[in-house]
């Protein structure tokens, strides 16, 4: 009786295990060369989760992208910016794949963009085909890998989603790359929580990794890694798939880089050291857990020990790659003596207190911001003032919203009022100021007396006038260019201000499809057939964050 019981517990623990871990699909890779990464799935980005896999093309583009799945186009994208040209493909098995910056798209899907550009007047592009338009099969060429949009260079970024649309990690889905190299591990951080100390202070201490190494501290404390990992015949410093943290054997951190949902991508800046990042760049990821932090990446979530004087706390970390690629990290923690005295924080009335369960206003003169509810991960007091040292602003001060190293996760709306100088003027936008004095343009509209727009970061605010004009720079024609050969127009473009809004091609007349390269500041015109034998009249026009716009026409002959 016993071993039968035994026997049906097992079966029922196999069964429930089965139902609860999926089975994914395999599928061919969506190019035919080496699968070499230079980002992995889930890798730490800034504000964002990598959600594919990063594919090189040997650093060039026009490598042919296919299909992994049957299935249909079920949107197409087309941007100056993030994925560029890009084809979403859902699968007849419910899962969907997206191949992005390509630089061009296969001639079905190309004539359909083009349409709906020509009809829209406009180059950028989201579109929805209807389930039985743009079919496809497994092995159909796509496009062309490219460079489009915010790519730093050629390569295919590839994406695995499920039915729900949460990015899985593509190498569940049989992508595989050669690796034998195990993660590396930078450095480790250890954070005394209220009334505590590492190594002697009531401050972080950021250590480089050796192993076996004791810090000494007192009272709660979390913690943190800095790590990456590597591939066979690649030098990029890539994401790790699994972090665990044990502190005598026992686990009180783990994470893992198999799926998230897009709604959770802006909270890496909560699983990260925010602060430690924005001061030095380094990514360490934290064991303590933010209040309104929603991720489904973590597994334990503890995350604490608490040491006193003479105790001894073995601590491990585990890092894999994808592969199983293991790295261990050891270190000691020895209980120390208590500090005598702790650094006592005092906020006095230039701090707003934000507990994030309600929408807080802050008032200052010519100046409004509406923090909504949970728009900081935790608990927050918000430095504000006014600076009035700083020059050719068109508000009475640049204003103060909190210091730079706070993560924010939604939108916080800024008012602010001209100077009077500047009341009648219709050419003003919201601008942030960093540390060199820079300006960043932050758009905005006048709305009772106040330049209103949206942020999503904590810093220096003012307004701005811009009076100035885009440039317009033709690259490789002029006046009376006779095309012969040239399959494309090249024209510089670029606004150091308010920034480009809108840009149009026309010929003869005719509004033509003109693509904007943001990044390298190019617009440009393929040459196509409505490029007539002869003169033909081209007009481009280019506005910018304000209304300013240069208008400059050339005549081509086409020979």
């Amino acid at each position: 009786m016993r071993c039968n019981f035994l026997f049906c517990f097992l079966l029922i623990v196999n069964f429930l295990s089965a139902q609860t871990t999926p089975k994914y699909p395999v599928y061919p890779a969506p190019v035919k060369i080496p699968i070499l990464l230079s980002a992995t799935f889930g890798e730490l980005r800034n504000n964002a989760f990598h959600a594919g896999l990063d594919i090189k093309t040997k650093g060039e583009i026009g490598y042919r992208v296919y299909a992994v799945a049957d299935g249909y186009v079920s949107r197409i994208g087309v941007s100056p910016y993030g994925y560029g040209n890009v084809v979403y493909v859902t699968h007849k098995d419910g899962y969907m794949s997206v191949y992005a910056h390509l630089e061009k798209f296969n001639d079905k899907i190309g004539k359909y963009v083009k349409r709906k550009q020509m009809e829209s007047k406009s180059f950028a592009q989201n579109l929805f085909p209807e389930k039985g338009e743009l079919l496809v099969k497994v092995g159909d060429i796509l496009g062309l890998s490219g460079n489009t949009g915010g790519s730093g260079g050629p390569h295919l970024h590839f994406e695995l989603r499920d039915a729900n649309q949460r990015p899985v990690n593509p190498m569940l889905f049989g992508v595989k790359n050669v690796d034998n190299v195990k993660p590396k591990v930078q450095g480790i951080a250890v954070y005394p929580k209220e009334k505590s100390s590492v190594n002697g202070k009531d401050e972080p201490a950021y250590l480089d990794y050796e192993d076996n190494m004791v810090v000494k501290a007192n009272g709660k404390l979390y913690f943190g890694i800095s790590t990456y990992d590597q591939a066979d015949n690649s030098h990029n410093k890539n994401g790790v798939n699994s972090i665990e943290l044990y502190a005598d054997k026992r686990l009180i951190f783990s994470i893992l880089f198999n799926n998230y949902s897009y709604d959770e991508t802006r909270h890496i800046n909560s699983l990260i050291d925010y602060k430690k990042f924005v001061e030095d760049k380094i990514r360490y990821v934290r064991t303590e857990v933010d209040e309104y932090n929603i991720l489904d990446l973590y597994g334990e979530t503890s995350g604490y020990i608490t040491v006193k004087e003479g105790d001894r706390v073995e601590m491990k970390y585990v890092i894999k790659d994808f592969h199983g690629n293991t790295s261990v990290a050891n270190f000691t923690v020895v209980g120390d003596k208590p500090l005598t005295e702790y650094a006592d924080y005092e906020y006095n009335r230039s701090y707003y207190r934000v507990d994030g369960r309600q929408k807080t206003e802050i008032n200052l003169d010519g100046f409004v911001a509406e923090i909504p509810e949970k728009a900081f991960y935790r608990f927050e007091y918000i430095l504000t003032g006014q600076i009035d040292t700083i020059r050719n602003i068109a508000s009475d001060y640049a204003y103060i919203l909190g210091t730079k190293d706070i993560p924010v996760q939604k939108k916080i709306d800024v008012k602010i009022r001209p100077a009077e100088q500047y009341a009648s003027s219709d050419k003003l936008y919201v601008v942030s100021i960093d540390e060199e004095g820079n300006f960043n343009a932050q758009g905005g509209m006048m709305k009772d007396g106040m330049v209103c727009t949206q942020v999503r970061s904590t810093g220096v605010y003012a307004l701005a006038e811009d009076n100035t004009d885009p440039v317009v720079k033709p690259e490789n024609f002029k006046n009376n260019t006779k095309v012969i050969k040239c399959k494309r127009l090249n024209i510089k473009i670029k606004d150091n201000e308010s920034g480009i809004n809108t840009y149009n091609i026309y010929l003869n007349g005719r509004w033509v499809v003109g693509a904007y390269d943001a990044k390298n500041d190019q617009l440009f015109y393929n040459v196509d057939e409505n490029l007539k034998k002869g003169n033909n009249k081209l007009e481009i026009v280019v506005t910018d964050g304000v209304g300013n716009q240069t208008k400059k026409t050339y005549n081509i002959i086409r020979e």
